[in-house]
């Protein structure tokens, strides 16, 4: 920090206050309600839920241009031999919304609405006709469905096939495949679901979308590829072009080149649903919310270009903020629920949280001295500094033997076990794409990194679930690489975090504790929406460096609701 660069993976603290985020809302915008989000759906069902399996029968094999049907239904039990559990519907349900994805099938109709009858839940199912692909060999495809009600997803399941020349006009169902549910309220309904799975080639993405808005959504496969890249090459060269131009004149044409190249590569139904929707939340005087639920974490979607060219209504945008996606919607990511274990948990959860009741701060800082050979981090300590002396917080040093009793459980403040809903670390980070074992966040004292698998063997993030804000100070590499990237996201979302923000570039330190400390008072202070002190603090890219030099504001990613209330517990 001081004038350094933090690096991909960022943990920061918070000072300064709210009105930051008010002075960056555009003029012509009007005032923009914190917390935008959709009200409740008019007739939104109430608690009372049921358990639903899914039901998806595919032919366990099929032969190479035949059309067949997929049966997809719900069951009171699972399929059996089928890996997974039930999704939860509201008791009053009446119709679900089904979406297959089925890459190299051809299939005429993607959508589809199944009437439900929860007191008899195989009494309907749809039949959504599929025609096989002609590989030159036995093939082993997917086929993916996807539940919605009232525009918010609440499951899916996959089913395997092969594809061959052999196949039986009698074959078995498959088995060979899985569910997963997605808890998602209704009472807090997000503007535009994105679902993005990925393809067989590398680089091809399969998309879905899902909204509670009366918009026309795709009837057909929607799919993209990656020209000449595969989604990591893409993601790092965007990464390493940035991180090279921080406090650069030529930083806001870099900026602006890569939204323009990220927006590309998104598919164009994206775009001709994002405008009508945006369209209709501006009417009730908020900006949109949008949730990426994706099986991948590498491409920077955040950073897609907002102008002319992609939204063509540019009386939507925030005239204050750059014309990028993250600072002009409330938009979060999610990575898709991991399997059930036999105790029914799954890691990640099945859907991000709405609310974390906040009673302590775990705030970890690094402290390098001379012999450590490491830049001394003044302005981290500076931030744990103020972050414990404005929230009920516990100091944990940047040391092997504290950072892993925290994460072990087994860290104690005078006398007593710590427990912390937010999880801070202002430290040193370091990406190295040739030696993975040598990525990850520095200790103080040894050469060690807080690694994927030591994220995912912490007792203490599965215990507490913690939010997690990575405001990493990366030494300078010519990787350009991201902490983020090298999987630290996913790895603490399946740790049992319940949020996660981090760079996904080299920061500034200076900024980089600005943002931080900003960022809490206006989410644990102000109780604001995390998805909302975000757009705005991005923001601070075009508000706060009016040469539009420092690339540090738009660095963040958030993975987590894009409606999270952080809540001081009293």
């Amino acid at each position: 920090m001081g004038g350094g660069d933090r690096t991909s993976a960022a943990w920061v603290g918070v000072s300064g206050g709210p009105p930051i985020l008010a002075e960056t809302a555009g003029e012509e915008a009007g005032p923009i309600p914190v917390g935008s989000a959709p009200g409740p759906i008019p007739g939104a069902p109430g608690p009372a839920t049921i358990d639903a399996f899914p039901r998806v029968e595919v032919p366990e094999e099929v032969a190479p241009a035949s059309t067949f049907d997929v049966v997809v239904g719900l069951g009171s039990q699972a399929q059996g031999g089928v890996v997974g559990g039930p999704i939860r519907i509201a008791r009053d349900t009446v119709e679900l919304t089904v979406q297959i994805k089925a890459e190299n099938f051809f299939v005429a109709q993607v959508r589809h609405t199944l009437v439900v009858d929860t007191a008899n839940l195989e009494a309907n199912v749809v039949r959504i006709p599929v025609v096989a692909p002609t590989p030159p060999h036995a093939w082993r495809g997917r086929i993916e469905i996807e539940y919605s009600a009232n525009g918010l997803l609440v499951g899916s399941a996959w089913r395997d096939l092969v594809v061959t020349a052999g196949a039986s006009p009698a074959a078995p169902p498959s088995t060979a495949g899985g569910d997963t549910r997605m808890e998602m309220s209704q009472q807090l309904p997000i503007d535009l679901t994105v679902s993005i799975s990925r393809g067989e080639a590398s680089g091809k993405f399969l998309w879905s979308f899902t909204t509670p808005h009366p918009v026309a959504l795709p009837e057909v496969q929607v799919e993209t590829l990656l020209d000449r890249e595969s989604a990591e090459t893409f993601a790092l060269r965007k990464i390493r072009d940035i991180a090279k131009v921080d406090g650069s004149p030529t930083a806001e044409l870099k900026i602006l080149g890569v939204a323009r190249e990220v927006a590309e590569a998104l598919p164009l139904w994206f775009w001709k649903l994002l405008t009508p929707i945006w369209q209709l939340a501006k009417a009730e005087g908020r900006v949109p919310t949008l949730l990426i639920v994706s099986r991948e974490a590498l491409v920077p979607w955040e950073l897609a270009s907002t102008e002319s060219d992609f939204v063509v209504d540019q009386s939507l945008l925030d005239a204050g903020a750059p014309p990028i996606l993250s600072a002009q919607v409330v938009i979060g990511r999610w990575c898709p629920a991991g399997p059930e274990t036999p105790s029914g948990v799954r890691r990640p959860s099945t859907a991000p949280a709405e609310r974390i009741n906040v009673r302590r701060l775990a705030v970890v800082v690094g402290e390098f001295g001379p012999a450590s050979g490491f830049r001394s981090l003044k302005e981290a300590i500076s931030e744990g500094q103020e972050l414990t002396g404005a929230y009920p917080s516990v100091w944990v040093k940047g040391t092997t033997s504290d950072v892993a009793m925290l994460l072990k459980g087994d860290l104690t403040d005078r006398g007593q076990p710590v427990t912390a809903e937010v999880l801070h670390v202002a430290s040193h980070g370091e990406v190295d794409p040739d030696s993975p074992i040598n990525s990850g966040v520095i200790l103080s004292d040894s050469a060690v990194r807080i690694d994927e698998q030591i994220v995912i063997g912490s007792d203490f993030t599965r215990r507490d679930a913690p939010f997690v804000f990575l405001n990493a100070c990366q030494l300078a590499t010519d990787s350009g690489s991201s902490l983020v990237e090298g999987g630290l996201a996913a790895a603490f979302l399946r740790a049992g975090a319940r949020g996660f923000v981090a760079p996904l570039w080299s920061i500034d330190d200076t900024i980089a504790k600005q943002t931080a400390l900003l960022f809490y008072a206006a989410a644990l202070t102000s109780g604001e929406p995390v998805g909302e002190v975000m757009r705005r603090l991005r923001a601070r890219f075009h508000t706060d460096f009016p040469q539009h030099d420092q690339t540090t504001p738009l660095a963040y990613a958030y993975y987590g609701h894009p409606g999270l209330r952080l809540t001081k517990e009293n």
